[in-house]
């Protein structure tokens, strides 16, 4: 039986590979590639998982978030589909074989279907937040750290504020914008850093999409002429 904290150890062991494979750099090519493979064979397997989810596409009633969800959704595969194939064509090692020349070009657009797919891998956690929550709280000690919204608030802050330090440390803008050639990182600085450097930036995108969408169903609730203090209160 598939139950909410083993969706949340395949969501958890999906995200540690995603960003272990952003450190191509660091890893060495091999290890990169096999780390993808695992990447995708786990994308395959959450997609088994979650296969009601495709046959409920067409029932029901659309809410403007559950638009923003189908669209996230749709994005997040072509982005994956994007990976799986360009890294097929710029392997040099598992897939080498297959004799694929696999450019600059493809390499570029490799980081950049990357990189906005940890954006939209933040924002799709922020958006299932809740089911986040609920696979954390069955594990005793995180249950007890997060009972008090002061400590959500207090971690959400710290992990929002490292994160937009983060995107400027490693010039997200450009990444996401096309405005690079290589991912660089100064190998003087620890690896461990940057690691921590793109859960933070995937953290950041995951709070505000958590916190813009409990604001929009507050204002969507909240009487006429209620106060904008009222309707933003925590």
């Amino acid at each position: 039986m598939i139950t909410s904290t083993s969706r949340l150890w395949l969501a958890l062991a999906m995200t540690l590979l995603y960003v272990a494979a952003l450190g191509c750099r660091l890893t060495g090519a091999v290890a990169h590639e096999w780390i993808g493979v695992a990447f995708c064979a786990l994308c395959v397997l959450h997609l088994v998982i979650n296969r009601r989810w495709f046959k409920g596409i067409t029932r029901g009633k659309y809410t403007f978030r559950r638009h923003v969800n189908l669209l996230l959704n749709m994005l997040l595969m072509l982005s994956a589909i994007t990976l799986c194939v360009t890294g097929v064509l710029g392997s040099r090692h598992i897939f080498g074989s297959l004799g694929f020349e696999g450019g600059m070009g493809i390499r570029q657009l490799h980081t950049f279907a990357a990189y906005w797919g940890m954006v939209l891998l933040g924002v799709h956690t922020g958006l299932q937040w809740l089911r986040v929550l609920t696979g954390l709280r069955a594990i005793q000690p995180i249950k007890n750290l997060l009972a008090s919204s002061g400590v959500r608030l207090c971690l959400a802050f710290l992990l929002s504020t490292y994160g937009v330090w983060a995107s400027f440390d490693r010039a997200m803008g450009s990444k996401l914008f096309l405005g690079f050639s290589f991912d660089f990182w100064d190998t003087a600085r620890p690896e461990l850093l940057f690691y921590a450097h793109n859960l933070a930036i995937l953290a950041l995108y995951a709070v505000i999409t958590h916190y813009l969408f409990k604001l929009i169903a507050k204002i969507a609730v909240a009487p006429r002429g209620a106060a904008a203090t009222e309707i933003i209160r925590p």
